[in-house]
């Protein structure tokens, strides 16, 4: 199935977590990190239970320091 991550076309398995799109698809460490789906931010704690669909909107969201 076809997500959209950050708006770009991004082909991944069914039954695919969020968790699954950090780790293992996007390889960024979760730490720092905040992910919406279609406009509503998913809980940290509720990454691994939260399976994205076909056609969803996903934004990543990397905090950084500075100042």
């Amino acid at each position: 199935m076809t997500i959209l991550v950050n708006n770009d076309l991004t082909v991944i398995p069914d039954g695919t977590t969020v968790s699954d799109v950090v780790r293992t698809i996007l390889q960024l460490n979760p730490a720092g990190i905040a992910i919406a789906i279609n406009d509503t931010i998913v809980p940290k704690h509720l990454w691994e239970s939260t399976c994205v669909q076909s056609n969803d909107k996903m934004l990543v969201i990397k905090a950084c320091s500075g100042g």
